[in-house]
């Protein structure tokens, strides 16, 4: 058996842990990043527990704190995990349990026999 590494696996960059690791919301939400007393718009493309996946309107500058403002949900703490053109990924300072609550109610496999 060999021992070496495979160069073909990639790290994981979400923890892995809690009831709603791994599985991303689509969402498509509009939303609001302020840093610094700046605000800017912004389009929540997809969330999960650890972070999310944003449409921006301009590159971000600089390595302040960010807070993410979403409708109905305080504003969460986060970091710039990568930055691309107008896309911007989020990794939240604590995971928010709020997204596991509306992944449940979202892809609840019984909604259905629920209506008669």
């Amino acid at each position: 058996m060999s021992t070496q590494s495979n160069s073909n696996v990639r790290k994981l960059r979400r923890s892995g842990t809690g009831p709603s690791a791994g599985r991303r919301l689509r969402a498509n939400w509009p939303a609001e990043l302020r840093t610094n007393g700046a605000k800017a718009h912004c389009t929540v493309m997809d969330v999960s527990s650890d972070g999310a996946n944003l449409l921006i309107d301009s590159p971000l500058g600089g390595d302040a704190p960010l807070w993410l403002i979403v409708e109905n949900v305080g504003p969460i703490a986060a970091s710039v995990a990568w930055q691309q053109e107008n896309r911007v990924g989020l990794c939240f300072l604590e995971e928010q349990e709020w997204v596991f609550q509306v992944s449940k109610q979202r892809f609840d496999p019984t909604a259905w026999l629920k209506g008669n």
